[in-house]
């Protein structure tokens, strides 16, 4: 009798995981997140996130223009050919801990979109974006750098590949306003020969209004 109960299930299981397999449609081939993106509040474009998750990855172009009035376009615009950055945080009035890949002599600025050689920030050509449902990619022309972004729902996972070189350089940027975060108020860093760990504290346009005192905190390990 067991032995028969058993041959019964996995025979339904079996059937049922065949017809699932032919009627499944992969719905991400329809996902365009940059569409939207000109005119999209910061926390709108998080291409490297998955569904209600906390890690949201997203390349900025003009992030650090920050927010004044709190509602502001800024962070990622399709129109913008120069990247500053890499950000890990993107939510309603939250935004920073940026990564900045680059070779040569070191900057410690982003620099601005008029002048993209005034600091780190990289020219880079819509062919060589790729961007989909939880995955972005794009070739940083001025280092020749590849940078790759994904994301579990807490974890986000940043890939850099740099050419031969002997001055390469990875910038962790938490002091500079992204998106609309507002300005630092306070950051620690610590180190050692594996890892970065730390938090920020931001002070956003929003909070300032109603909720005075409050601030906004996050902490991240690297």
């Amino acid at each position: 009798m067991l032995k028969r109960i058993i041959y019964y299930f996995c025979s339904l299981f079996v059937s049922t995981a065949a017809v699932s397999a032919q009627q499944k449609t992969d719905l991400t081939v329809f996902v365009k997140p940059n569409i939207g993106s000109v005119h999209s509040r910061y926390f709108f474009y998080t291409p490297a996130a998955v569904p209600f998750g906390m890690a949201k990855l997203a390349p900025s172009t003009n992030g650090s223009y920050g927010n004044k009035s709190g509602w502001e376009a800024v962070g990622y615009d399709d129109r913008h050919t120069s990247i500053e950055g890499f950000a890990n945080f993107h939510e309603f009035q939250v935004g920073g801990v940026v990564f900045a890949p680059s070779v040569g002599k070191l900057k410690t600025m982003p620099g601005q979109l008029d002048r993209p050689k005034s600091g780190y920030r990289s020219d880079f050509d819509k062919k060589d974006e790729f961007a989909t449902s939880g995955y972005y990619r794009v070739m940083l022309k001025d280092y020749n750098i590849l940078a790759e972004l994904t994301a579990t729902k807490r974890v986000g996972f940043h890939r850099y590949t740099f050419p031969k070189t002997e001055e390469a350089n990875l910038i962790f940027d938490i002091g500079h306003v992204m998106g609309e975060s507002g300005p630092v108020v306070d950051a620690e860093v610590n180190y050692d020969k594996q890892h970065v760990w730390g938090y920020v504290v931001t002070n956003p346009v929003y909070v300032q209004k109603y909720q005075q005192g409050a601030t906004v905190k996050m902490f991240f390990f690297a």
